[in-house]
C-alpha cells in the first residue's frame, strides 16, 4: 500500500498512497470522495498537536515572600541584635508584627528607672532606624513581660505561626506603651 504514517499508536493510521482513507482499529472509513474532510482532519490533528506542544501560560507571581513567618523571623533577629548594641542591655528579645516590634530587655542590674527609659527610648529609636518599615516599637523591662515575649520569639523561631500567639501578643501590647523618641 505505501507508506504509513503514525499520529497515534492505538487509534489512527493514515496512507500517504491513499491518502483518503483512514484505517480505525475497528475497520476502514474510504473518505476519498471527500478530500476537504480528510484535510480537515488533517488539520485538526496538526493544531492539536501544536496546541499540546505550547507551554501552558503562567500568572505572574504577585508575592514574592514565599514565607513571611520566616521574614519576620530574620527582622526580629536582626533587630534584637540591635537592640543588645545598646549601653546597659544585657539581651533582648523581639516579636515583629507587621509594622510593629515588641521587645523585651534584660537590662544590668543597679540601673535606676530614669535610665531604664533613656534604655527603652534609645532601642527604639534604633529599632526604628534600623528597619524603616517599622513605626511602632514596645519595649518593655518588667521581667514577667520579657519571659512571655522570649517565649512567643523562641516559639516563632521554632516554626510557629504568629497566630498561634495573637491572644497573648494583643495582651502584651496593650500593656506597653509605644516608645517616645
Amino acid at each position: 500500500m505505501g507508506q504509513w504514517f503514525l499520529f497515534n499508536p492505538k487509534f489512527v493510521y493514515i496512507s500517504a498512497a491513499h491518502f483518503g482513507i483512514i484505517l480505525l482499529r475497528k475497520g476502514v472509513i474510504d473518505l476519498t470522495g471527500s478530500r476537504k474532510l480528510v484535510l480537515l482532519v488533517c488539520l485538526l490533528i496538526a493544531a492539536i498537536l501544536a496546541a499540546g506542544c505550547t507551554a501552558a501560560a503562567r500568572k505572574p507571581e504577585t508575592n514574592t515572600n514565599r514565607n513571611p513567618v520566616a521574614q519576620e523571623n530574620k527582622q526580629a533577629q536582626k533587630l534584637a541584635r540591635e537592640a543588645t548594641r545598646v549601653e546597659g542591655v544585657k539581651s533582648a528579645y523581639v516579636v515583629v508584627s507587621g509594622n510593629m516590634a515588641v521587645v523585651g530587655l534584660d537590662i544590668n542590674k543597679g540601673i535606676e528607672s530614669t535610665e531604664t527609659n533613656r534604655i527603652k527610648s534609645e532601642v527604639g529609636r534604633r529599632l526604628k532606624n534600623a528597619d524603616r518599615q517599622i513605626n511602632d516599637v514596645r519595649v518593655s523591662t518588667d521581667a514577667d513581660t520579657v519571659t512571655r515575649i522570649r517565649k512567643i520569639s523562641e516559639g516563632i523561631s521554632q516554626g510557629r505561626p504568629l497566630t498561634d500567639f495573637t491572644k497573648q501578643l494583643n495582651e502584651i501590647v496593650r500593656r506597653i506603651a509605644p516608645t517616645k523618641e
